[in-house]
């Protein structure tokens, strides 16, 4: 993002009864190969009307080139988003039929551009005003025609809870006014706690993830489903509370709306919190010589845990020891249960590395990742390990869930009798 994207949320002179805003963060844009211009940019704006109490979410994008190939300098970004912000304080959205709890998408063009893409339905766009005069659209924009008008593919998908939702898992809820943040972990990943309760706190992991892809709301749903159906299972990271509130996208502003379940989405669910930090910290030389005679523990607790997912029909596809969490008793759990967030080439069995989609793998051909997975955990525990029978068992066991072809690895049955005994 650009130095213009500033910290709070810009609103631009209304345009007799309409008002434009535009939100932090919202402008973006696609680099191209061919040249310094992008060839895709597209702003996020709130357009909002006087007479009605009401809002709707717009995205309105500018696909194809603005200057011409004699342009001696290329614009630079925080005059290409002034452009494009300038560009949508003209039109004239009265005339343009903004879908209602959602984000509208306007796909803009020069009209040859999309006759040369032969593209149908599209419509002249319609202005109220002319562009700056030194803005990049001010001689083209009598030429702009929306090529497309449509719900926004890569708006932030917020599941809605319904009889039907996501949610409808008799999971309890807490609404995300009471959240508060106390610092992030990683990505979309926050150490927070509850209003009222400022000494316990939780993992709250979010929805609207910066970088944000649609596959992320997928990713958070299955999780959720998972850990609805593992709930109190022993060493499983535990669901406390699906986090909520009214949608963000809603376009009736009327009060009598704000306590309308219909329109509560999930904005991310609410984890136990760990304290001692994940296996991957303590598999450090400084620290894991405080581990000795833990290990064997903690290869049957994970073991043991990958074996209810597995009896369960979930394959975890990301066991790695950054997923491990230890607990203020110093246990162990798994955390990032989805089985579909995605994969650590590092973390693949040697039969998933040439694979493009390894999540699409059959089920058996993903636990047997799984159990490869474990078996180079236990191999890590094994060269960190001071005790001599602690770290040969560990060996051992990894050795036999490393071997190559698939079905000569041990199966996960038998490495928790292996280790129990």
């Amino acid at each position: 993002m650009d130095a213009t994207d500033s910290n709070h949320e810009q609103t631009l002179p209304a345009m007799d009864s309409w008002t434009i805003s535009f939100p932090r963060r919202s402008y973006d844009e696609a680099a191209s190969s061919k040249g310094p211009e992008p060839l895709r940019r597209w702003v996020g704006l709130i357009v909002q009307h006087s007479s009605c109490p009401s809002k709707w979410h717009v995205r309105v994008a500018y696909h194809g080139a603005l200057q011409s190939s004699s342009s001696p300098t290329p614009t630079r970004r925080p005059n290409r988003r002034r452009d494009l912000e300038d560009l949508c304080m003209c039109i004239d959205f009265q005339k343009i039929q903004l879908l209602d709890d959602t984000v509208t998408e306007l796909v803009l063009a020069r009209h040859h551009d999309a006759d040369a893409q032969k593209v149908n339905g599209l419509f002249e766009l319609p202005t109220r005003s002319q562009p700056d005069a030194d803005s990049e659209y001010a001689a083209i924009v009598g030429q702009l025609v929306c090529v497309r008008l449509q719900e926004d593919p890569q708006r932030i998908r917020y599941p809605l809870l319904d009889s039907n939702g996501t949610c409808n898992l008799n999971t309890p809820t807490v609404d995300l006014a009471d959240i508060v943040v106390e610092h992030d972990f990683i990505v979309g990943v926050y150490k927070v706690h509850v209003v009222n309760d400022a000494t316990t706190p939780y993992i709250y992991k979010v929805v609207d993830r910066p970088l944000y892809d649609p596959r992320d709301t997928e990713v958070l749903e299955q999780e959720l489903r998972n850990l609805h159906l593992l709930g109190g299972t022993e060493g499983i990271v535990r669901l406390v509370a699906a986090v909520v509130s009214k949608n963000p996208y809603q376009t009736s502003t009327e009060s009598n709306q704000e306590n309308n379940n219909a329109t509560k989405v999930l904005r991310g669910i609410l984890l136990e919190y760990h304290p001692n930090g994940t296996l991957q910290e303590v598999l450090r030389p400084s620290e894991s010589a405080h581990m000795d005679g833990r290990w064997r523990a903690w290869g049957l607790q994970i073991a043991k845990a990958l074996a209810r997912l597995h009896q369960n029909g979930i394959t975890h596809m990301d066991l790695k020891p950054t997923n491990i969490v230890i607990t203020a008793d110093w246990n162990v759990v798994l955390i990032d249960i989805s089985g579909i967030g995605g994969v650590t080439r590092e973390w693949l069995s040697p039969e998933m590395l040439n694979d493009i989609k390894p999540l699409s793998r059959s089920m058996e051909a993903r636990k047997c990742n799984d159990i490869w997975a474990l078996g180079k955990m236990l191999s890590a525990m094994a060269d960190v390990s001071h005790v001599g029978e602690e770290s040969q068992l560990l060996r051992d066991i990894a050795q036999a869930a490393l071997q190559i072809p698939c079905s000569q690895r041990i199966s996960l049955g038998d490495i928790i009798a292996k280790l129990s005994t």
